[in-house]
């Protein structure tokens, strides 16, 4: 009984220790401390190293779950579209304003570019599907690959993270980067 108790309280104490490390990370230039998201979090910081030993495992965690709270949804919504490049528009633009909240999470990631990539890897499977559905109805370049997508999002993240680019202007570079999708005029993209 008191193992179970044990596991609830922790549980607990990583879900307020990323509640405030997402915080500290939105407030801060990326100076903010393990002392400062421990305090915020109301554990104490041996708690804190405990579930994530460097800061970068703890950024991490919390882009981890900014993915799957941010984006992951819209993965859904790229397997059920039938305009797939609007639906990763969408997906580029929703994690840039994320990003532009959270520069100190950024400033905390050794390879945002890397990082992107691997989480959005996860949903491979759907996005796998979406590709050869959007190919069929001839969406899609036939030649693009699933794992071309969660690669090409991050590179694009990763390129206009940071620009300081109105919202405007922003969505007009990702539709221009993302036109290289569309199955009119592509040439054969080399092996």
């Amino acid at each position: 009984m008191a193992e179970r108790t044990l596991r609830a309280d922790a549980s607990a104490s990583i879900t307020r220790i990323l509640a405030a490390a997402r915080t500290v990370f939105a407030d801060e230039d990326g100076t903010g401390t393990l002392n400062r998201i421990a305090k915020e979090a109301r554990v104490g910081i041996a708690t804190v190293y405990r579930h994530f030993p460097t800061r970068e495992v703890l950024a991490r965690a919390v882009y981890d779950n900014l993915i799957t709270a941010e984006v992951a949804p819209l993965i859904s919504e790229f397997a059920r579209s039938d305009t797939p490049r609007d639906v990763l528009l969408d997906m580029c633009e929703n994690l840039l304003d994320v990003l532009d909240q959270q520069r100190g999470l950024v400033l905390s990631l050794t390879n945002l570019a890397q990082i992107t990539a691997e989480l959005l890897t996860r949903d491979l499977d759907t996005i796998a599907d979406a590709v050869t559905r959007a190919q069929r109805a001839g969406n899609l370049r036939p030649d693009l690959t699933a794992t071309d997508i969660p690669n090409l999002l991050a590179m694009v993240i990763s390129g206009l993270q940071g620009t300081n680019l109105d919202r405007t202007t922003r969505r007009r570079y990702l539709s221009l980067l993302l036109d290289g999708l569309n199955p009119t005029h592509a040439q054969q993209l080399p092996q």
